[in-house]
C-alpha cells in the first residue's frame, strides 16, 4: 500500500388472494402511456438481533431423535416419509416452484389482517442501513430512484434467488440517497433483496401505497371518509410492515378523485402515519405523490403550490408529477422555502407526454432541476434493460448513468468493516475465494456488495493516462463478478489511480486493510492501495506495515506473533500467490486522530521503465477492518431445527435407477445477526443406510444449496435416496455463517443438524 496521501410475534395463516387478484398488470411497453404516478407516470426486533420466528401448529419441527454419544454435536430430526400434501400459502410462496417469495397487499381487509409470523421472516432485511454522509437532513438536493418494471415481482421476488439468465440489477448506488419500489398493487413491499442490497449502500427504501381508478376511489371512501380509527389503523399497519420488515418507509399515491370527506381526513392521515412512523422506524419517510389537489380533484400539478401544499406540509417530502418547464421550477422556489430538498421533482426516463428530457437525454431534466436546487425522482430508469438490447445491457446502463453524474453528488459510507468483493448478485458461476463450487446463471439481489464508483477517469496534466472501470462477469474471486479495470501510464508519469469509494470513517488506532486482485496479460505494472484522511492537522500516521508479505523498500513488515484466532482466520492467505492468478496483500495502519476519506487503487511501472503501459487488472476484494473486531471471539450457530417437512417421488429419468425422492423442508437457527455477512447453507445426503445415530455416511464434501440473509432457510425439491424398509436415510444439513470481516470459518464450527427418514411402518 502506497503512504497515505493527505491530499490537497401467534400467526394467523395468510389467507389466500384470489386469482384475479394475483395477476401482475404489465405496466407497459416501451413507448406506451405511463400508468403509474402519473400518469407516473423499528422496533419489532427479536432479542437475538434476528427474527425468532414463532412456530406454527402445522409447521413444527421434525421429531428430535435419540441423540447418541457420537451425535452430540449437530441436533438430529427424525420423520417418517408421507405424500401427504401440504400446501403452502400463496402469499409467501411461488405457485410453480414452492420458493419463498416476497409479498404485497391486494385490498384493505388484507392489509388490516396482516400479523407478522412466521412465513415473513423471509422478508426480514438482515442488513440496517448504513451510515452515511452526508445525512438526508443536511438540506443538499437529493436523488430518489423509483423503480417501475413490468409490473414488478419479477425475478427479483424470489428471495433465496433464482436461475435467471439476464436479470435487471442495479449498481450505481453511491448517486442515490432513497429508493422506491413501485408497483399498481394497493401495498407493494419492497422484495427484500432491494432493501439490503440498497441498505449497505446507505439508500433509503421505500414502498408505495397506490389507490386508483374507480375501484380506487371506493377504497379510499371506506378509510379515509370516516372517523379517525379507520385512517389510523390503515397508518398503523402500514408502520407495522416497514418497522418489522425493516425498510424505511412509504410513497403514497392516491390517484383518483376524493369525496369532500375524505380529502378533509387525507393531511391528518398523512400528518398520523408520518409521526408514528418516526417514532417506530429511525430515519423513516414518507412522501407524497402529486397527484390529488385539496378539492379532491385529480389534478396532476407538475409542481408544489397552494392546491397541493397541504399535503406536503404533512409529511417529509412530495414527489411531483413529469410534465413541468422551467417555469414550474422558478414557481416552486417561494412555497417550498426552506423545505426545496423536500421536492423531487419527477423525471420520467421513458420521455412520455411534455418533458424536458428522458432516455439519454435525461441530463437536461437534471441540469434544470439542479440549478434550482430541488432534488430529483428518476421513475423507471430501468428503461435501458426494458427498451434496450439485453445483450447490452450494462454498457447501456453505464452510458445513462455516466451523462448524469455531474449532477448526482455522492454519499460516503460512514462505518466499519468496509468488505467488498463487487458482487452484483449475478453471474455465470458461484465462486468462493478463488474456488468456483457451481456453474451456471444465478440472480440473487441479497448477495450484491458495495459497488463502486464507475466511469472513466483521465489524468491531468501530461500524458494522456486514463483508468476506465466496469463491472464483469467473465471472472471473479469471491461471488458472481469482479471489478475490471484498464488504463493507461503515459511516458510522463509514473503512476495513475483511480478513486473507487468515498468514505467518511473515523478511524481506529489500528486498520487493516486487504486488497485481491489479478494482472491479466504480461504487463508488470505495481498494484496498491492508497487511501486518503481528513484532518490533516492532528492526524497523525505511526506506522505502515504490510502483514505475512515480503520485504519491500516502502514498507517493513511486521509479522503477528501468535495471532488470535479470527485475525490468523483473516490473515491466512496474506502475501500469498492464490489459485487462478489472483494475490492477497494485506497491510496494518497505525494512526491518531484521524478518519478516512478516499479508497483508491493505484497502477505504476516497474522501476526504471520509462516507456508508457497499459494494463488490465480485475479486483477481486478489498477489505477495511478494524483491528479490534478481529480480536472479539466469533458467535457460533445455535439451535438449528429442521420443520415443515415435504416429500415427492421425483420421476425417474431415462432407463436408469429410481430417481429417489425429492426433499423440502425449512431450516432456522440462532445467530446474532449484526455479526453476519450472510449465511451459506449446504447439505450432505446420505446414502439411505445404516441404523439410527450412527453418525454421517462419509466424509464427502458439502454440496452448497444457496445463501441465507436472515436466520431461516427454505430447502426445495432436494433430491435424497430413498430409505430402505428397516434402514434409516440421512441428509445432513449445514449453516456457515460468514462473518462481516470477510473470512472462511472451518467446516468444524458450521450448525449442523441432520435429519433421519424412514418409510412408513419400519
Amino acid at each position: 500500500m502506497e503512504a497515505p496521501r493527505v491530499p490537497r410475534e401467534p400467526h394467523s395463516p395468510a389467507p389466500e388472494i384470489p386469482e384475479e387478484q394475483r395477476e401482475r398488470r404489465p405496466r407497459r411497453r416501451c413507448g406506451g402511456r405511463a400508468v403509474g404516478p402519473q400518469s407516473v407516470g423499528r422496533q419489532v426486533r427479536a432479542a437475538d438481533s434476528g427474527l425468532r420466528t414463532p412456530r406454527l401448529p402445522c409447521a413444527g419441527p421434525a421429531r428430535l431423535a435419540p441423540r447418541t454419544e457420537e451425535a452430540q454435536e449437530e441436533a438430529v430430526f427424525r420423520e417418517v416419509v408421507r405424500f401427504t400434501p401440504d400446501p403452502l400459502p400463496v402469499r409467501y410462496y411461488d405457485k410453480d416452484t414452492t420458493k419463498p417469495i416476497s409479498f404485497y397487499l391486494s385490498s384493505l381487509e388484507e392489509l388490516l389482517a396482516w400479523t407478522p409470523g412466521a412465513e415473513d421472516g423471509f422478508s426480514v432485511a438482515l442488513v440496517p442501513v448504513q451510515d452515511r454522509q452526508p445525512p438526508l437532513s443536511s438540506g443538499r438536493p437529493r436523488t430518489l430512484l423509483c423503480h417501475d418494471m413490468m409490473g414488478g415481482y419479477l425475478d427479483d421476488r424470489f428471495i433465496q434467488g433464482s436461475a435467471a439468465e439476464s436479470p435487471y440489477t442495479f449498481y450505481h448506488w453511491q448517486y442515490i440517497d432513497i429508493f422506491v419500489y413501485f408497483s399498481h398493487h394497493l401495498v407493494t413491499v419492497p422484495p427484500v433483496g432491494w432493501t439490503n442490497a440498497a441498505h449497505r449502500h446507505g439508500v433509503r427504501v421505500l414502498g408505495t401505497f397506490i389507490t386508483e381508478w374507480k375501484e380506487g376511489g371506493q377504497l379510499c371512501e371506506a378509510f379515509l371518509a370516516g372517523d379517525d380509527r379507520s385512517f389510523q389503523a390503515v397508518a398503523d399497519r402500514l408502520v407495522l410492515l416497514a418497522q418489522f420488515l425493516h425498510f424505511d418507509g412509504w410513497l403514497i399515491n392516491i390517484e383518483n378523485s376524493l369525496s369532500p370527506a375524505a380529502v378533509r381526513n387525507t393531511p391528518r392521515f398523512l400528518w398520523y402515519l408520518t409521526t408514528q412512523l418516526h417514532q417506530q422506524v429511525p430515519g423513516g419517510l414518507v412522501l407524497w405523490y402529486d397527484s390529488v389537489v385539496s378539492s379532491g380533484q385529480l389534478r396532476w400539478q407538475d409542481e408544489l403550490n397552494e392546491q397541493n401544499r397541504v399535503f406536503f406540509d404533512c409529511c417529509d417530502g412530495i414527489f411531483t408529477n413529469y410534465n413541468w418547464g422551467e417555469e414550474h421550477l422558478v414557481r416552486m422556489r417561494g412555497p417550498a422555502g426552506r423545505r426545496r430538498a423536500d421536492v423531487y421533482v419527477g423525471v420520467d426516463v421513458f420521455a412520455r407526454g411534455n418533458v424536458v428530457g428522458g432516455r439519454f437525454d435525461t441530463n437536461k431534466s437534471l441540469e434544470l432541476i439542479r440549478q434550482h436546487e430541488f432534488s430529483v425522482a428518476l421513475f423507471a430508469p430501468g428503461w435501458v434493460y426494458e427498451c434496450l438490447e439485453k445483450t447490452e445491457f450494462f454498457q447501456n446502463q453505464d452510458k445513462f448513468w455516466s451523462l448524469l453524474t455531474r449532477y448526482l453528488p455522492t454519499h460516503s459510507i460512514c462505518s466499519l468493516p468496509f468488505v467488498t468483493s463487487f458482487c452484483l448478485g449475478m453471474g455465470t458461476r458461484r465462486v468462493c475465494y478463488g474456488q468456483e463450487e457451481a456453474v451456471g446463471p444465478w440472480y440473487h439481489l441479497g448477495a450484491q456488495e458495495p459497488q463502486p464508483l464507475f466511469g472513466e477517469h483521465r489524468l491531468e496534466g501530461p500524458g494522456q493516462g486514463w483508468v476506465r472501470t466496469h463491472s464483469c462477469l467473465a471472472d471473479a474471486w469471491n461471488g458472481g463478478s469482479s471489478l475490471l479495470i484498464r488504463g493507461t501510464i503515459p511516458p510522463e508519469v509514473g503512476h495513475v489511480a483511480v478513486r473507487l469509494f468515498s468514505l467518511q470513517v473515523p478511524l481506529p488506532p489500528k486498520l487493516f486493510l486487504s486488497l485481491v486482485y489479478k494482472l491479466e496479460g504480461t504487463s508488470e505494472v505495481r498494484v496498491a492501495l492508497e487511501l486518503t484522511t481528513g484532518d490533516a492537522g492532528s492526524c497523525y500516521i505511526r506506522s505502515i506495515s504490510e502483514l505475512n508479505a515480503e520485504t519491500s523498500s516502502r514498507h517493513r513488515p511486521r509479522p503477528l506473533r501468535v495471532p488470535p484466532t479470527k485475525l490468523a482466520r483473516w490473515a491466512a492467505r496474506c502475501g500469498q500467490q492464490l489459485g487462478g492468478g489472483w494475490v492477497q496483500r494485506c497491510y496494518e495502519l497505525s494512526l491518531s486522530s484521524c478518519f478516512l476519506q478516499d479508497l483508491f487503487v493505484s497502477f505504476s511501472r516497474a522501476p526504471g521503465s520509462r516507456e508508457g503501459e497499459d494494463f488490465v487488472c480485475r479486483l477481486g476484494e478489498i477489505q477495511v477492518v478494524d483491528a479490534d473486531s478481529l480480536l472479539s471471539p466469533l458467535p457460533q450457530v445455535q439451535a438449528l431445527s429442521v420443520s415443515r417437512v415435504g416429500w415427492q417421488r421425483a420421476a425417474p429419468e431415462g432407463a436408469g435407477p429410481p430417481a429417489g425422492l425429492r426433499l423440502s423442508c425449512t431450516l432456522h437457527w440462532s445467530y446474532p445477526l449484526p455479526h453476519a455477512r450472510c449465511f451459506r447453507i449446504h447439505c450432505r445426503p446420505g446414502t439411505g443406510g445404516g441404523p439410527p445415530g450412527t453418525g454421517p455416511p462419509g466424509p464427502e464434501k458439502p454440496t452448497l444449496l444457496g445463501l441465507a440473509f436472515a436466520n431461516q432457510y427454505r430447502v426445495v425439491d432436494l433430491a435424497v435416496a430413498e430409505a430402505r424398509p428397516g434402514q434409516d436415510g440421512r441428509v445432513e444439513f449445514l449453516v456457515e455463517p460468514v462473518p462481516r470481516e470477510g473470512f472462511l470459518v472451518p467446516q468444524a464450527e458450521w450448525g449442523r443438524a441432520a435429519l433421519l427418514y424412514s418409510v412408513p411402518g419400519t
